[in-house]
């Protein structure tokens, strides 16, 4: 099973288990689905999931038409095939997942303070920094063909996702590769505000002085239309971390929200 799988095996678990619960039932209530264990591990997000157990779990369950389709289709997307897998050479571990997810967002709400986040890099950008990271010519290569099916996903999907990116005021003073292409970057930036309804750039100035930030370091929290979906995504050198508890989806929400106050936009900003 890829990566990118989990995420929506365990969003449909889930919703199943939360229908049950709903509907005042033991999972020995629906044993002519399946056995105890078996409604576990759908529940769980170990499947297997079937349409014909889906549905007739949505039925015991009192679910209307509308949430029966849903989780139907929700059930056939669990086992596409994940696109990242070609490209499993050039990804830290976890990643993967990430791009999964961040290709169903429905909002992507981002904030750092060293760096351009991916999806508003220029290529001249994007290839600074893999000649910083130091690699080869041929994994540049890879990383580069990664990136541009990372944005034909993200820009020309049917219903884009909203792209918030906080950004500190350092990222865009910090020379990668020379001046012209920060100057290419930053136009950049202003050009996709102009242009794209669907994406907001803010700057976190030296002068907001102390804030949160500071403690959580860059994160992303992705955002979906789906119910008790919603997870930050942390990253470091060697791996990816996502949280899923409400507790920990409301302290990152928090930050958010102060970062928000204290940035301003990009059509705002001014060296």
């Amino acid at each position: 099973m890829s990566s990118g799988s989990g995420m929506g095996r365990r969003s449909l678990g889930r919703q199943l288990r939360k229908l049950r619960e709903k509907a005042g039932k033991r999972p020995e209530d629906v044993r002519s689905v399946g056995s105890r264990q078996k409604i576990w591990r759908m529940e769980a997000g170990k499947g297997p999931y079937k349409y014909a157990d889906i549905r007739a779990l949505c039925f015991m369950y009192g679910a209307d038409e509308a949430t029966t389709d849903r989780l139907t289709d929700l059930a056939g997307k669990a086992d596409e095939e994940n696109i990242w897998e070609d490209f499993n050479d050039v990804l830290i571990p976890g990643f993967g997942l990430y791009l999964d997810l961040e290709q169903s967002a429905a909002a992507i709400r981002t904030y750092d303070a060293e760096l351009i986040h991916g999806l508003l890099q220029t290529p001249r950008y994007h290839e600074f920094l893999t000649i910083g990271e130091g690699m080869d010519e041929a994994s540049r290569r890879r990383d580069a063909a990664l990136r541009i099916t990372r944005m034909e996903t993200a820009f020309n999907s049917a219903e884009p996702p909203f792209i918030a990116a906080v950004i500190g005021e350092s990222a865009l003073h910090r020379i990668i590769g020379s001046a012209d292409i920060m100057g290419e970057q930053v136009r950049y930036l202003r050009q996709l505000t102009e242009e794209k309804a669907n994406i907001e750039v803010r700057i976190l100035p030296w002068s907001a002085g102390a804030h949160p930030g500071l403690r959580s370091g860059a994160f992303t929290l992705l955002e979906f239309t789906e119910p008790d979906t919603d997870v930050v995504y942390l990253e470091s050198q060697t791996d990816a971390r996502y949280l899923e508890k409400e507790s920990k989806l409301r302290a990152y929400r928090d930050v958010w929200a102060t970062l928000m106050q204290k940035s301003v936009r990009l059509e705002e900003y001014t060296t």
